[in-house]
């Protein structure tokens, strides 16, 4: 019995969601086509069907450059989905019951363990692993969550571990400590440091690409826009702005660009103007709240 699936199915699998203004719209040969790092063709529709709900649930907008994607390099290992640094620790500044974190590496000093703020390793200094204190409110009270790593069990020896290992040690305590403050806001999601770190993936994984000595495939890996897709950036920046400011926003945001028109835009290039319009929409909503906040204020007063 063939498994493959029909162009019915595959297009009955769709995921749709909004993110802070953004129509997201995702289907099985777009996430194989343009979100997999790796070995795209090793991916399953199982692991494919995982990475887009997971997407939806926990409002990651994976058209942003960086912030979630999905990495597979053997077949003998299930794909991973991992988060970018900046969008992962986002999820929790942004999270209504955040209050503040201190995080930094453990160190010995002669015969003394030392727990210190910050990444810098003074000379006489040994590195034994970082820490993370995120503090935060929860039923009303104020709570802690902390974590410290070893280094010794995460050091792998390669790539930044090397060169920033007091920086990479810190991250993975973050990480660990911020999942811990707020688990159902990262269920099922990782960072990509820690999961190099674990060894979930390896540290050195986009050299698993299947080398391509020719160079035609640079049209296929970057592709123009689909006229969908330009269709979704406008309705997106109208959505917040309304129709004739949306469309004067995107406008200037193309020309940041160095482009006049949205026409034979590359995908790569897409990337940076949502991801530009997601900032724009973002600090257009805060003013917003600002400004009610502010006529609240006025009425109570009166």
């Amino acid at each position: 019995m063939s498994t493959a699936m029909s162009k019915a199915e595959s297009n009955a699998l769709v995921v749709s969601y909004d993110v802070l203004g953004t129509h997201v719209e995702l289907d099985l040969d777009f996430v194989k086509k343009y979100l997999v790092r790796g070995r795209a063709e090793l991916v399953s529709n199982q692991e494919l069907v995982f990475f887009m709900n997971t997407c939806r649930q926990q409002k990651l907008n994976p058209l942003v450059q960086g912030e979630v994607y999905l990495i597979k390099y053997s077949k003998d290992d299930p794909a991973q989905m991992v988060v970018g640094k900046d969008a992962y620790l986002r999820r929790a500044f942004d999270h209504p019951d955040y209050l503040f974190k201190n995080d930094g590496i453990t160190v010995q000093r002669g015969n003394e363990i030392i727990q210190k703020e910050g990444c810098c390793l003074y000379p006489g200094e040994t590195l034994v692993g970082g820490w993370c204190r995120v503090t935060f409110m929860r039923n009303g009270k104020e709570r802690t969550a902390f974590k410290e790593v070893a280094f010794a069990e995460y050091n792998k020896g390669k790539a930044n571990w090397n060169s920033k290992p007091a920086t990479m040690i810190n991250k993975v305590a973050v990480s660990q400590c911020v999942r811990d403050a707020f688990p159902k806001d990262y269920e099922g999601v990782y960072s990509e440091d820690e999961m190099i770190a674990s060894g979930a993936i390896p540290a050195e994984y986009r050299e698993l690409d299947d080398p391509k000595p020719e160079e035609p495939a640079q049209e296929e890996d970057d592709p123009a826009i689909s006229q969908e897709q330009r269709q979704q950036l406008f309705k997106a920046a109208q959505a917040n702005f309304g129709k004739d400011k949306g469309n004067a926003v995107v406008k200037s945001i193309i020309e940041e660009m160095g482009l006049t028109s949205t026409t034979g835009m590359k995908m790569s290039t897409y990337n940076k103007v949502v991801e530009r319009l997601v900032e724009i929409c973002t600090a257009h909503k805060a003013e917003l709240e600002a400004e009610d906040g502010t006529k609240n204020d006025g009425a109570a007063e009166e």
